[in-house]
């Protein structure tokens, strides 16, 4: 559904739900205006069977166009309100889907007909016309819930409009129509169908979907971790194999696309491909009754575990977290996710015997952004006792393959056992504030594909022995070392990495990289997406004994696709060094105050550029530059002195 898709703001709705809903209600009026008369049904057949799909009389199109301009007129009043609409839209929006279900179902059922039918425009005026007493249905369901929202806010409608024809008089409350309408779907035929649906998936497909319900309802979640939960269990071969089980469920519309939290959601559409889901609240309902039925997911508190092949950590312990809740597993457990517990001990059973286990995500899975963090900063903070006991895994979880620690407190360093991990895929130890030191046994897994250390502040460097790790594709935050020491990777052993396609380094304060370091990047064949985040913005002098960062020289890679940049220390671009090749270039703080000289246009088909206070450029030279930039596909925000002929132009938000 496209509101999911675009920014979090009522502009959105009206833009991307309310206008396309209106024109396929014009597209509808189309076809009823343009259907001959047909016969009534036969004298004793069932109305509704198939083999009167076709069937329908001149009363009930009649009522089909009067009910049909009275959505359409709704839909405007309800596209009018929402122009005064800000942040409860996001709690809104959802109300919508049960609308574009029976609407577009309305119009599959008649190009069907159009498609199998010998009159050129045939018209199922009875199924029609039901379709839409439940679009005018979700319609009223909408308006209730704006006006117990916003009292104040006129909807054009009465207490005592008819809901139909002839039907009775609506005057019950927005909560009670909201909860019955969506009660009335969720026990409707809409979930027989869904039922069989799911019933109908290829098994792993089936297995992919009843993962979602492990999530709460409305919980947005990043594609990422579908796909590195349904590679660790073998629900898909590769990372390119679970994307396409992604799209088909998006396309069966198990999930619907959604952007990312907060500010950043102004953004999600200059990228195209889908980064997050959601789940319809009905779907998740059927996913959750089937996955449970069957013994794939236990959705219980931590007493309710104790048997799980996959054990969903729900609660947090009583107590106001201070209080963690013993948990216990089975042995043939396969994943452990961690999904509300904001305080973990780990004690001697967690995790002996545990040879089945696939999925350890212990850490946090919701995205919050910088606004977020700053506002409840302890609501991505997991905090997790006896880490001591993290050595067991070596010996006893030989078969896990994802490990995720992300946002957890405590970790100071990884015990030399996790090189015992050999089928380990992805580890994720995004925000590990207290991590210190990697440890030796990192170096020793061979079957590494995707390694995240971004955030993780107190790291000065990771293990010699990373180059090893041929399978290596994605490597997040990997710290640029002090030249002298010999105990440390730097980037020059990493071109021995053949499959690394993203590559996130920090320079931090304390770097002492070596003059031509970051030339080594050129040999980086297959690296597609580079970022490159600078802890430090000082001029450093020679006396110092490190090198000053414009004397530093750069190279990018071959192939290189996306360049992010943040805190970037260099005011001319230009001087640094050429993008050519990049299609999105995202800069992000720093001293950047121009592009250069230079008359050549650059490559760049997606361009972000964010709180840059220094940057100067006229639009005609962004327009020299820039030659195949859109301004759907340009975002700069914060950036005072970047003068525009039309803000438009160039898609300021």
């Amino acid at each position: 559904m496209s509101a999911h898709q675009g920014n979090s703001t009522s502009c959105t709705v009206e833009e991307e739900i309310l206008a396309p809903l209106l024109a396929r209600l014009t597209t509808m009026s189309t076809l009823i205006e343009s259907s001959a008369a047909l016969p009534p049904p036969p004298p004793n057949g069932p109305a509704t069977t198939h083999n009167n799909a076709g069937a329908g009389d001149d009363g009930t199109k009649v009522q089909a166009r009067e009910l049909l301009a009275k959505v359409r007129r709704e839909v405007v009043q309800l596209q009018a309100v929402f122009r005064r609409i800000d942040d409860a839209e996001k709690r809104i929006r959802y109300s919508f889907d049960p609308l574009e279900h029976h609407l577009d179902d309305a119009l599959q059922l008649q190009l069907q007909l159009q498609l199998d039918g010998d009159d050129p425009h045939p018209l199922d005026a009875l199924r029609i016309h039901t379709s839409l007493l439940d679009v005018h249905a979700c319609v009223e369901a909408i308006k209730a819930a704006i006006r117990d929202t916003y009292n104040d806010l006129p909807c054009g409608v009465t207490a005592g409009d008819p809901v139909v024809a002839g039907g009775p008089p609506t005057q019950l409350t927005a909560g009670v129509v909201m909860t019955e309408k969506m009660s009335d779907v969720r026990r409707g035929p809409q979930m027989s169908h869904l039922s069989i649906a799911v019933a109908g998936l290829v098994e792993r497909l089936r297995s992919c979907a009843l993962c979602l319900a492990a999530f709460p309802e409305g919980a947005v979640v990043k594609k990422r971790l579908l796909l590195h939960w349904w590679m660790a269990e073998g629900f898909v071969r590769s990372a390119d194999d679970g994307k396409s089980r992604f799209d088909e469920l998006v396309a069966r519309g198990f999930i619907i696309p959604a952007a990312g939290p907060g500010p950043t959601t102004a953004a999600a559409p200059l990228c195209g491909t889908v980064h997050r889901c959601t789940v319809r609240l009905w779907m998740r309902d059927l996913l959750a009754g089937v996955a449970k039925r069957k013994g794939f997911l236990e959705l219980g508190n931590a007493g309710d575990v104790a048997f799980a092949r996959r054990a969903c950590l729900r609660g947090g312990g009583g107590g106001g977290g201070k209080h963690p809740a013993v948990v216990g597993f089975s042995a043939g457990v396969r994943a452990i996710y961690n999904i509300g517990h904001k305080y973990v001990e780990l004690d001697e059973k967690w995790f002996p015997g545990k040879g089945d286990l696939r999925v350890l995500q212990l850490g946090q899975w919701r995205k919050f952004t910088t606004r977020d963090q700053i506002a409840n900063p302890m609501d991505s903070h997991i905090e997790v006792s006896g880490v001591d006991r993290l050595r067991d895994m070596g010996r006893s979880c030989k078969n896990l393959r994802y490990m995720s620690f992300r946002g957890i407190s405590r970790i100071e360093s990884l015990p030399d056992s996790i090189g015992k991990l050999q089928e380990l895929q992805v580890l994720d130890l995004r925000a590990c504030h207290n991590l210190e030191h990697l440890g030796k046994g990192i170096t020793k897994l061979d079957r590494l594909e995707y390694l995240d250390l971004s955030e993780c502040h107190l790291l000065v460097g990771v293990p010699k022995g990373l180059g090893q790790l041929t399978r290596l594709q994605i490597l997040k935050g990997f710290v640029v070392a002090n030249s002298n020491s010999r105990d440390l990777c730097h980037l020059n052993e990493l071109t021995k990495l053949d499959k690394l396609r993203k590559l996130g380094v920090v320079i931090g304060k304390m770097a002492m990289p070596n003059d031509d370091e970051f030339i080594k990047l050129a040999q980086f064949k297959a690296l597609e997406s580079l970022k490159i985040s600078w802890g430090v913005l000082n001029n450093l002098s020679a006396k110092s004994g490190r090198p000053c960062m414009e004397t530093i020289k750069y190279a990018l890679p071959p192939n290189l696709k996306k360049l992010e940049l943040h805190c970037f220390p260099f005011a001319d671009f230009e001087q640094w060094v050429q993008p050519t090749g990049v299609r999105k270039l995202y800069i992000r703080g720093g001293r950047l105050t121009t592009f250069g000289d230079g008359k050549e246009g650059w490559e760049a088909e997606v361009l972000r550029l964010r709180f840059l206070s220094d940057l100067r450029c006229d639009f005609d030279r962004f327009q020299r530059l820039f030659t195949k930039l859109k301004p759907e596909n340009t975002e700069i925000h914060e950036c005072p002195n970047f003068i525009h002929r039309l803000s438009d132009d160039v898609g300021e938000k």
